[in-house]
């Protein structure tokens, strides 16, 4: 951590040197300013931990310096530097806003006691500001971080939020990637219209036309009445196609021709219909193999993916992995009216070098059941490993020593989940974590029946 960097106002050019002199003798970092206008822009500009001021200065005196930084940051800590001591001087001032007063002539004792004080003062304030913040975050839906990687997505992310480009996010399984996506609908122009999400892999293969672009009366049998599909719901909005390689073929040749024209047409429709959504996509898939494979259309591929962004997994993040570990165990126990569990040192150790294959999604189902089986205790080791060891997503492939044969593996896979669903493909391949189309394309590659 830098050394605190202290801001000194005072139009008397010796009293300054001599205030830096000293400051910077005692390890502190130190700006400098003439007078209060000069004072108010470096504050602005350099964000310092504490601003020393003279009361009495040209342009802007200490006291309009106080209110209009007090302004900008309410959590200031300000000390006032006055040759005249007065009762009711000190009062005011202390009223306004200021942390406390010292009264020329000083002794640097004094002096470096009163900054002490104040940096102490100013560390807590911040701590305290960025909690407010965090947790207005939080309250926002905004993903707290302290990974650069993450910041840097979040950044890109926001920066073409207002833009209406097609968005493809990628990650693995629990990443946060719903969550991303519904971040930049909030950046957007598109925030006060519908926000509507669809689950590619959860809509039944004959009814996924219908439940994207919508029927008419009578379009099939079964369509008793009239339907909206997902994209008219999301129209003005943003629309997020949620496990997007699992989208079959055919609804993904009317997909692109929405994005290509701007238009859908619902099943028995006489007419296309105009619609304005923002499309964001998101996957775990690697689409690029599935376009090799002839499953995912490449064409739609560089429609979705104008631009691309890419969600790093927990574990490559490990910096944030205590900080959302916390938060998840304090809102999971204030939801359920719980007093909050705590982990130990060791406890937090371990959290930290788990695998978490199953990503932020693991360890927040993780937390939520610490809160409730362990309110008021300690998470220990011991307790940790239990559940870390049993729960279903932490199952680890280690590769042999001597390595396999990936092809041969892949097939006894499929034979695998072929004899555990009896021959059903549809449930095969989402024990496989792949879709039907892809599942077929290995069948036929392999020759398997």
């Amino acid at each position: 951590m830098s050394e605190p960097l202290i801001l000194i106002a005072d139009d008397d050019p010796g009293i300054r040197e001599v205030l830096a002199f000293q400051l910077e003798d005692a390890g502190y970092r130190v700006l400098q300013a003439c007078h209060g206008t000069e004072a108010l822009k470096i504050y602005q500009q350099q964000q310092p931990d504490l601003l020393l001021t003279d009361l009495r200065m040209p342009i802007k005196d200490g006291h309009a310096l106080l209110q209009s930084v007090l302004k900008i940051d309410p959590f200031a800590t300000v000390i006032v530097m006055t040759a005249y001591a007065s009762v009711e001087a000190a009062v005011d001032i202390m009223k306004t806003g200021a942390f406390d007063f010292l009264v020329k002539p000083f002794k640097e004792e004094e002096v470096l006691s009163t900054l002490e004080r104040g940096i102490q003062v100013a560390q807590l304030k911040g701590e305290n500001k960025r909690l407010r913040q965090a947790l207005q975050e939080t309250q926002n839906g905004e993903l707290q971080s302290r990974s650069d990687k993450m910041h840097h997505l979040y950044q890109q992310a926001h920066s073409i939020a207002d833009t209406d480009a097609n968005v493809l996010i990628n990650g693995e399984t629990g990443t946060g990637k719903e969550h991303l996506a519904q971040s930049i609908h909030r950046h957007s122009h598109r925030v006060d219209n519908a926000w509507i999400v669809v689950n590619c892999g959860a809509l039944p293969e004959q009814l996924v036309e219908a439940e994207l672009f919508g029927h008419t009366k009578g379009a099939f049998t079964g369509a008793s009445q009239a339907r909206e599909g997902r994209i008219a719901s999301a129209d003005n909005g943003t629309l997020l196609l949620d496990e997007i390689g699992d989208l079959p073929l055919n609804a993904q040749v009317k997909l692109l021709r929405f994005l290509q024209e701007g238009e859908i047409q619902a099943i028995g429709a006489d007419a296309p219909r105009h619609v304005d959504v923002r499309v964001i996509a998101a996957t775990h898939k690697d689409l690029h193999s599935m376009m090799k494979e002839g499953t995912f259309r490449e064409d739609l591929y560089y429609r979705l993916s104008v631009i691309t962004l890419h969600l790093p997994a927990l574990r490559e993040r490990r910096e944030d992995i205590m900080p959302l570990a916390n938060m998840f165990l304090g809102q999971s126990a204030a939801s359920h009216n719980r007093e909050p569990a705590a982990f130990t040192p060791a406890g937090a150790k371990l959290i930290e070098n788990f695998g978490w294959p199953g990503n932020v999604r693991q360890l927040k189902n993780l937390c939520e059941r610490w809160a409730l089986l362990y309110a008021k205790k300690e998470l220990t080791p011991d307790i940790l490993q239990v559940d870390l060891a049993s729960n279903p997503q932490s199952n680890h492939w280690e590769l042999p020593p001597e390595g396999v044969d990936l092809a041969e593996l892949e097939q006894q896979l499929i034979e695998q989940a072929l004899s555990r669903t009896q021959g059903n493909k549809t449930q095969a391949a989402r024990l496989l974590g792949i879709s039907r189309h892809t599942l077929d394309y290995r069948l036929d590659k392999y020759k398997m029946k």
